[in-house]
Parts: C-alpha cells; structure tokens; sequence
C-alpha cells in the first residue's frame, strides 16, 4: 500500500508540472517600426506631350472626318521628325453639341525619347491642335528606383537603430516591409526626383 500511494504522488507530481509547463505565459515579443525614405535625382531622358485636336461645324460626320485627318496628318509629320509612330496615341474622337455647331475633340499624345526634337514636333501642329501639356521624365528608371529603395531601407534601419538605442535595445532581424511606394516628380532644377517610401518593422533585441 504504501509502495502504491508513492507512485499516486508521482504521477500527480508529474501532472502538476505538465500543467505548469502548458499554462507558462509565452514571451512577448519586442519590436520597432519605423518609416523609411530615401530619394534619387536624375536628367529627363524624354518627354510627353498633349494635344488636343477640336473641329466644328454644322454636320457630325463631317467634323470627325476632318478631325481624324488632322491627326492623321500630324502623326505623319511627327514621325518624320523623329518620332517612333509606337509612341503615339490617339483617343477616341467625342462629339459635342455646345451652341448652334457641333464640335469634334480627341487628344493625340506623344512619347517624345530624343528631348532635341521636342521643338519640332510641337511644330508639327496645325492650327485646329492646341498643345495642352509638357511633362518631361526619366523613362528607363528601374536602377534608380533600386538606389532610391536602398536608401530608404537604409534610412529606415538608421532611425530603428536610434530608437532602439535610446531605450536600451538593439535592432535584430526586419519582421515585416510595407506601405512600399515609389514617386517621381518634376524638380525647378528640372530633374526628376524618384523617391521611395516604405514601413520596415524589427525584432528588438
């Protein structure tokens, strides 16, 4: 009897421990989030032009006749000049009634790749066109949208590693990398900044 009632406390000491074990809080788990920013400047490499195309009268059919041929007829004179007939892209063709004549419109928009010939092919234009836009950009980006992304990885584990440091820590292995955007915009330098924007969280050591 006395052999049986020592192994009944074992096996209850056994099973207090288990219990124990299952019921142990799991550690918390420490980290820091920060933003991250980081920017490239480069030269325009090309440029895209807008313009509209309006033709009016009293007939419809007639009016969308002429615009297409004005259209027409400046894709034909930008390509001579240097255009890549690729880049260029026409809308549909809308018709309006504003008054007692209809009125035909579409736009015509031109990727322009050599900035020297940008003056020429504004000139291609005739007088029913109006040029509506000119915004210049940096086509082949993906290198720099690289070195942008780089330094706002960078940046962001600079300001990690302050944080951390402050209280205490230090920064160990990135948890997570989102809210990732990428921006490019026209400086009064005329270059064109390409920024990356991203969230990084680390564990805290």
């Amino acid at each position: 009897m006395k052999y049986a009632g020592k192994m009944v406390l074992i096996v209850l000491a056994g099973m207090f421990v288990t219990a124990c074990t299952i019921n142990k809080p799991a550690e918390k788990v420490r980290t820091v989030t920060v933003n991250g920013t980081g920017s490239v400047s480069v030269s325009p490499d090309s440029a895209v032009l807008s313009f509209s195309v309006t033709t009016s009268g009293w007939s419809a059919k007639q009016i969308v006749t002429d615009n297409g041929t004005i259209a027409g007829r400046f894709v034909t004179a930008a390509v001579a000049a240097g255009v890549n007939e690729n880049d260029i892209f026409q809308s549909e063709c809308t018709v309006s009634n504003p008054g007692n004549n209809y009125e035909a419109r579409r736009t015509v928009t031109v990727t322009v790749r050599n900035l020297g010939i940008v003056p020429a092919v504004i000139d291609c234009k005739s007088a029913s066109m109006k040029l509506t836009s000119v915004e210049y950009t940096y086509a082949d980006s993906a290198s720099e949208i690289r070195r942008a992304r780089t330094a706002a990885v960078q940046n962001a584990q600079d300001a990690a590693s302050l944080l951390a440091g402050a209280s205490g820590s230090k920064t160990g292995d990135v948890v997570s990398i989102t809210n990732e955007s990428v921006t490019k915009t026209s400086e009064r330098d005329g270059t064109i900044k390409i920024q990356s924007n991203l969230t990084v969280t680390y564990d805290l050591q």
